[in-house]
């Protein structure tokens, strides 16, 4: 993969057809020069894709008794690594928010990160007790989670675990980049539980990070002043140099990024 500054470099390199006369094939990455944005409006009617910017629109709908209604919610992606802030359908002036998904569990193994059908468990885990053998339907455990260890089940809107995943997602929505980025800064940043992360954060379904305020320190042991918040640690990937020297072989496929910016992830200008 190598990491780009501007589309005229972008252009250069996708032109390249062989490198050390060993023929190579130059391609955009695929998600990192996307995003996805959310977009309400009771006004638009319409979801085109004839927007400036987007590749896909999608109308999200909600399950109402056995009828599926269509809602003033649509999610739109865009071709570059961040959504915009605002964007011009028409005669309306639309705020753009970025578009954080639910964390992605497997009904099979309750691992997060995999659906099902890329499980490699060889047996399903019940998702109230954690163990296998049996479905949620038919168990009478008490509940305890494989994510979190805790005395609740695997799909509890209030496990420590999905709310780590979804805080990663939404710093993975509003930053770029990849999840495995999103989690190293996240964990540099001290975790799910830091104030810069934490703030406002609320999943879909309404349930919040902190449902309790912390306590205050007592008067007779005042708290020592709190040290000021380190900022998030650089991008990554980095771009490391590359030396050619003799007796190594070239890979025989490159990888562009369309529009990266300087020391940042890819944008399209």
């Amino acid at each position: 993969m190598v990491e780009l500054k501007s589309n005229d470099q972008a252009k250069k390199l996708g032109a390249i057809a062989t490198f050390l006369d060993i023929p190579v094939t130059v391609s955009p990455h695929k998600s990192l020069n996307s995003s996805k944005g959310v977009i309400r409006s009771r006004d638009l009617r319409c979801c085109s894709e004839e927007l400036s910017g987007v590749t896909h629109a999608r109308r999200i709908k909600v399950r109402r008794d056995e009828d599926k209604i269509q809602t003033d919610t649509v999610v739109l992606t865009f071709d570059s690594p961040k959504p915009p802030s605002r964007i011009r359908a028409r005669y309306l002036a639309l705020d753009v928010r970025p578009y954080v998904p639910l964390p992605m569990r497997c009904y099979k193994c309750q691992r997060y990160g995999h659906g099902k059908d890329r499980c490699k468990k060889p047996a399903a885990v019940c998702v109230r007790c954690g163990k296998g053998g049996h479905v949620e339907r038919d168990c009478s455990a008490d509940p305890h989670c494989v994510n979190c260890r805790g005395d609740n089940a695997a799909n509890n809107k209030t496990c420590p675990k999905v709310l780590e995943e979804y805080s990663i997602l939404r710093y993975k929505a509003e930053n770029g980049g990849t999840f495995q980025q999103a989690r190293y800064d996240n964990l540099n940043l001290g975790g799910f539980l830091h104030p810069q992360l934490s703030e406002g954060l609320r999943l879909p379904y309404g349930v919040p990070i902190f449902p309790s305020k912390p306590q205050s320190p007592s008067k007779s042991h005042p708290s020592p002043p709190a040290e000021k918040p380190q900022g998030p640690s650089p991008p990554y990937p980095f771009t490391p140099k590359v030396h050619v020297t003799e007796g190594i072989k070239p890979t025989k496929k490159i990888k562009g990024l369309a529009g990266q910016p300087k020391g940042g992830l890819p944008s399209n200008k």
